[in-house]
């Protein structure tokens, strides 16, 4: 984008290139092959970021990020396209093809198939015996594949393919065919580009991203590097599952690290949030749960207010805690300044907002449903769904945004060099601190000695060996006693079971017969009298049954979702992995980097994913109600209703063990290969270390005087770069 780089940012750049590639000559010959490569990755990296940003068509990249069926094709129909389904609804993760959209004169579909390489990893996942989501995700795709009757080779040959359109309703049909749920090219695509004749999208780049769990290693990068060049991100979270333990994982693993300048958080499907505390409000009735409406009420506006409050206590205390783990993995201010918007989330029902200019005859499935269950609480449905659809302020804060592009960039520019600067002295500090330290332990040493401690590190290995199988013995001892609990807890369903009867009035009219006049037996002037008879009566609501089984879903998913962070709390194995290496080494003694160590437990405790819970619950909700409609009076139907209810609750109970175990044994078997590697790659680095320095005791006094030149070098480039001394170590 020239229009930023001007004459003095572009020298700018250049002074910072030119500066470290200097810097790089005159420290090769002291430095050694690691560091060297890392000043030249930086060097790199920083040309690629730049050019790339400063190409005169860069536009504002945009990212739409959130889980499978947390509703972002719906809230980028309605955003963009007036609510039109222009882009299909991925309701799987073999669906989710990365879908990007860019302004064009000419209205065009831009198709990218998979490598044959890619397709042959996703038939070594699809042949694995594993249960991960991965390799289900890849059976789907080869079963996709198998049900088309297409021959792969010849389409994943096409490499890329050009499709045009003139009108939505054409987009609309071509697209289904590479990305829809049902769409004949669909397992063979990795990314679409739709390029608009639209004015809107004129400068912006906006891309719905799938998430990562992914069996093709190359959609995965994909995503990941469009990810990491967003400037803004709209990050969505469904409301019945608002920032579970699966969004936190998706939000650290693909929110941009540098860069981003706005991070939006969305409460996706609010209408769920708020249909599940619409109740009819009854004083005193035995049958109101637990005694109490509080967590109820009987109108929408209510409602929103009730689940908006407690929504944004939630995000409140999220984030809080996401700053703390930013701060814990030392993560500049700025990024945890971004963050912090996240604290306010912006409350949206896509379907909700597409419901008010539709009449009620127009309306799908879906929205049918949500019109009858909220048609009892309100008394302005209008309003009350354009209150829930609040897509007004999303397009407030989308045209905020788009207009505050150029600041936005500009913001951005401004930061590159600064930030390179800083990763470039971090990096020249490292460097000459460890240089600093090898030096001492060459002047206080012989080579005898050192291979003395060699062997009394290899020796305590052993020891650390037995505390490390220990540690991580404890940790899955943990999981299987969390795993029996769990399945305790959402095996005792009965309170879901249980419907509550509601009471009704109903009248009729009777009639009785009299005369005016009667004489003996006979009479006549005959009258009917009619008079209206009120009773009570008691149903059950179809509806409150659907809300039971949607409870206990929930509720049991977030307990199986929780019983790997009981199990293994980050924070506490990283203290627990540091503590077995300080007790066993003698960390007081120079030959020990606590950092370096510090180094290798992080590299292994982040390799530690929790597994993401998914039962697919979808249809369970609709076969519960499909054969019930109004109000059920008769005992025979309360008595079916029940039934049905306690059967779904069942199945589902039995489903979640069974994931539950396959979870459960996965992780185990993660957690056990990482102990193993752990072990492994610890002996490994501390040997490489004492190996290159018992290999400069052939000629210490040179390497003293190598070390001492490399590190008068470091120094001279800090007060140069930084102009101010740096304090030798040594």
């Amino acid at each position: 984008m020239k229009i930023f780089l001007n004459e003095n940012r572009e020298r700018e750049f250049k002074a910072f290139t030119d500066k470290t590639e200097s810097l790089i000559d005159s420290l090769e010959g002291f430095g050694n092959t690691a560091d060297i490569e890392e000043l030249k990755r930086l060097v790199k990296n920083f040309k690629i970021k730049t050019k790339d940003f400063f190409d005169e068509n860069r536009k504002l990249n945009i990212g739409v990020v959130g889980q499978v069926k947390a509703g972002k094709s719906s809230f980028l129909n309605t955003l963009l396209f007036d609510g039109k389904e222009v882009l299909p609804k991925a309701s799987t993760p073999k669906t989710a093809a990365l879908t990007k959209m860019e302004y064009s004169e000419e209205n065009i579909i831009n198709v990218e198939y998979y490598t044959p390489d890619d397709w042959k990893s996703v038939e070594n996942q699809a042949e694995s015996d594993s249960e991960s989501d991965v390799a289900k995700t890849a059976r789907e795709l080869k079963k996709m594949a198998r049900d088309r009757g297409l021959n792969p080779a010849e389409i994943l040959s096409r490499g890329s393919e050009i499709l045009r359109f003139n009108t939505y309703d054409g987009l609309v049909s071509r697209l289904n065919d590479y990305v829809g749920e049902n769409g004949r090219y669909t397992p063979f695509v990795k990314a679409v580009t739709l390029k608009l004749n639209k004015e809107e999208f004129k400068g912006i780049s906006i891309v719905d991203t799938p998430g990562l769990n992914d069996p093709i290693m190359s959609r995965t990068e994909r995503t990941k590097d469009f990810i990491e060049v967003c400037d803004v991100v709209f990050f969505l979270s469904p409301s019945y599952s608002f920032l579970d333990i699966s969004d936190w994982q998706l939000l650290s693993a693909q929110l941009p690290q540098k860069g981003v300048k706005r991070l939006v958080l969305i409460v996706s499907k609010y209408d769920s949030g708020v249909r599940d505390v619409l109740k009819k409000q009854v004083k005193n009735s035995p049958f109101s749960r637990n005694g109490s409406s509080s967590n109820s009420t009987d109108n929408v506006p209510a409602a929103c207010e009730m689940v908006s409050r407690k929504l944004k206590k939630r995000a409140k205390q999220k984030i809080l805690e996401f700053e703390e783990e930013l701060k814990m993995r030392e993560k500049p201010e700025e990024l945890i300044n971004v963050v912090r918007e996240c604290a306010n989330p912006i409350m949206v029902s896509a379907m909700s907002y597409n419901m008010i200019n539709k009449s009620p005859d127009e309306y799908d499935r879906e929205e049918k449903q949500l019109y009858d269950k909220i048609s009892d609480f309100s008394r302005d449905i209008q309003e009350d769904l354009k209150l829930m659809g609040n897509m007004d302020a999303v397009r407030k804060l989308f045209d905020e945004v788009a207009a505050e592009k150029e600041n936005i960039m500009e913001e951005k520019s401004r930061n590159f060099v600064p930030d390179a600067e800083t990763e470039l002295k971090d990096k020249l500090i490292s460097f000459k601190d460890k240089a600093s330290k090898r030096v001492k332990i060459l002047s206080d040493n012989d080579r005898e000695k050192l291979l003395q401690q060699k062997n009394t590190v290899e020796a305590q290995i052993n020891n650390i060996r037995a505390d490390i199988i220990t540690a991580f013995g404890e940790w899955t001892s943990r999981l299987e006693s969390e795993k029996a609990k769990t399945i305790r807890e959402i095996r005792n369903y009965s309170k879901y079971s249980s419907v509550d009867e509601r009471t009704g009035t109903r009248s009729h009219e009777e009639s009785y017969t009299t005369y005016d006049h009667h004489f003996l037996f006979i009479k006549w002037g005959r009258r009917t009298r009619y008079y209206t008879v009120t009773e009570n009566y008691t149903y059950l609501a179809a509806a409150d049954a659907a809300d039971n089984l949607r409870s206990y879903v929930l509720n049991s998913t977030n307990s199986i979702e929780e019983i790997f962070s009981k199990t293994v709390n980050h924070k506490e194995m990283k203290r627990k992995l540091l503590n077995i290496v300080s007790d066993n080494f003698d960390m007081g003694s120079e030959s020990f980097d606590a950092g370096f160590f510090k180094i290798i437990v992080e590299g292994v405790v982040n390799k530690i994913e929790f597994p993401v819970i998914k039962i697919e619950t979808s249809g369970m909700v609709d076969s519960l109600i499909s054969g019930f409609s109004g109000e059920i009076t008769s005992s025979s139907d309360k008595d079916r209703l029940r039934t049905a209810l306690s059967n779904a609750l069942d199945n589902f109970f039995n489903m979640a063990v069974s994931q539950i175990e396959i979870s459960v044994r996965d992780f185990k078997s993660r957690i056990n290969n990482i102990c193993g590697s752990f072990e492994k790659d610890l002996l490994e680095n501390i040997n490489n270390e004492f190996n290159s320095l018992a290999a400069q005791f052939n000629d210490k006094e040179k390497e003293i005087s190598n070390y001492q030149n490399y590190i008068s070098e470091l120094e001279g480039a800090l007060k140069k770069i930084y102009y101010k001394k740096i304090p030798s170590h040594y």
